[in-house]
């Protein structure tokens, strides 16, 4: 479209063209004809506001948004831009992904650091709506204009990102690596949730140093919060998301979880004694005596886990009534089955055929269905650890191309998540089996070896991120 064209010369061609007067124009889009004179007829032309302008714009027939990017420089007409009509303008443009016209807008405003305070409330707002995509550039126009270090919105803004970009293979490190430094500079309720996220997202990553080390310092944080007096959270701007009892247990189970996966299971008894019974916390409502309850009920299923990764056949079959009693929990359940069973050189045929049903689910043959078949839903990390288990246990009863066909499909989501540890331990097993593979097998191995080469690439041509976890 012409740089010199304007809503006033687009809607004076659109009346001209269907030969139409201002007034029957403005009954048939629903906008006063005194607004469309304005348009026309005012020097300079009359801004009307983005609500107007959609009407407008639907009267000509239009699509939604199609003279967004000439309003986005006609905001501008003026000296001094303003909020009442930018604000509503660029939360339309969230709406309908028009990301180059909110980049235009941050562009004109990015000489006025006057406006900071006005992006970031904005960006609070898409990020509230779930329009993530468009919060993000007012985010990072925050965080490269924000002059105080120390500044909330500077905090809560890498925050904001480090949510957004919470199921980003390429960005969540990153964000997760900025805001680390400035963890401690959020409001209270919002340290929380940062903690929580921090010693989850590490969880996934299986870095079980740094779980230990955030789930420490929320549960200081949730322990001098409790022993306070109890806060008015809704009066203030961020309100606890939920009961500070959660925080709490969640900062142990993750603990005990932390030293569970690192073998170390007398010290994760320990901390699982610590979420076991919460009843003693206090100020609990009715929303906290529930996450009480929950939490004892992990405490016993976890309990029941350590034991029997401990190699306590006793605690097997107990074990087992559990995870059919909770079937979102099998998955994991298996997992730990199949580790003790390997460990301590037993079987266990009968206890996994009464998961078949539910394993069938998980199993794939056809790498034309890889790419589709693993939903988000599922925790990849723990499914490719269910793989490489399944394929030691299948490899002890001699069912050599079964324990070969679960490594590669362990190897497969491996490069997915881009798990350098299992990897590694994947493309070991297969070589220390290679000479059982069929002709299939080894063309498939060969194909993600492949992938993992390309991932490897594309990775060195990242720069390096962020300091460590312990500045």
């Amino acid at each position: 479209m012409d740089h010199n064209t304007t809503i006033r010369s687009q809607l004076e061609e659109h009346i001209r063209r269907e030969r139409q007067t201002l007034q029957s124009f403005a009954d048939a889009a629903g906008v006063n004809r005194g607004t469309l004179s304005g348009i026309i007829n005012g020097n300079p032309p009359r801004l009307v506001s983005p609500g107007q302008l959609d009407l407008i714009t639907a009267g000509m027939g239009l699509p939604e948004g199609a003279l967004y990017e000439m309003y986005a420089d006609e905001c501008f007409r003026e000296t001094a831009a303003h909020w009442r009509r930018l604000r509503p303008f660029l939360l339309r443009c969230a709406q309908l992904k028009k990301l180059d016209c909110i980049n235009k807008v941050l562009d004109r405003l990015a000489d006025n650091l006057s406006h900071i305070p006005d992006i970031f409330d904005t960006a609070e707002i898409m990020y509230e709506n779930s329009w993530h995509e468009a919060a993000l550039f007012l985010y990072e126009r925050v965080i490269e204009s924000e002059k105080y270090s120390h500044s909330e919105r500077l905090a809560v803004s890498h925050l904001r990102l480090f949510q957004i970009h919470e199921k980003d293979e390429r960005s969540n490190l990153e964000s997760a690596l900025r805001f680390h430094s400035y963890r401690w500079r959020l409001p209270e309720a919002l340290v929380l949730d940062g903690l929580h996220m921090l010693a989850e997202f590490f969880a996934v990553k299986q870095q079980w140093d740094k779980v230990i080390f955030y789930s420490d310092e929320l549960c200081e944080l949730t322990g001098g919060l409790c022993r306070t007096s109890r806060r008015d959270w809704d009066a203030e701007r961020y309100a606890l998301r939920r009961p500070l009892v959660f925080y709490y247990g969640k900062s142990r189970l993750l603990k005990a979880s932390a030293y569970e996966y690192s073998g170390r299971c007398e010290e994760s008894r320990q901390f699982i004694a610590e979420y076991a019974e919460l009843g003693w916390f206090r100020d609990l409502d009715e929303a906290g005596q529930r996450y009480v309850e929950l939490f004892r009920l992990f405490a016993r299923a976890n309990t029941m886990c350590v034991d029997v990764k401990m190699g306590k056949k006793g605690a097997v079959a107990p074990y087992v009534e559990l995870l059919l009693e909770q079937p979102e929990e099998i998955l994991e359940g298996v997992i730990t089955l199949l580790e003790s069973a390997n460990k301590y050189g037993y079987f266990i045929d009968e206890q996994l055929g009464l998961f078949a049903g539910h394993l069938n689910y998980y199993s794939v043959t056809d790498p034309g269905q890889w790419e589709s078949r693993y939903k988000e839903e599922f925790n990849f990390v723990r499914l490719a650890s269910y793989y490489r288990h399944l394929a030691v246990y299948n490899f002890r009863k001699e069912r050599f191309e079964e324990g070969l066909q679960n490594i590669l499909d362990g190897f497969h989501l491996s490069v997915q998540i881009n798990q350098q540890d299992h990897i590694i331990k994947c493309m070991t097993l297969f070589e220390q089996y290679r000479n059982y593979a069929t002709v299939r097998l080894q063309y498939l191995y060969a194909y993600i070896c492949g992938k993992v080469v390309s991932n490897e690439a594309q990775e060195n041509s990242h720069h390096a991120v962020g300091p460590g976890v312990n500045g």
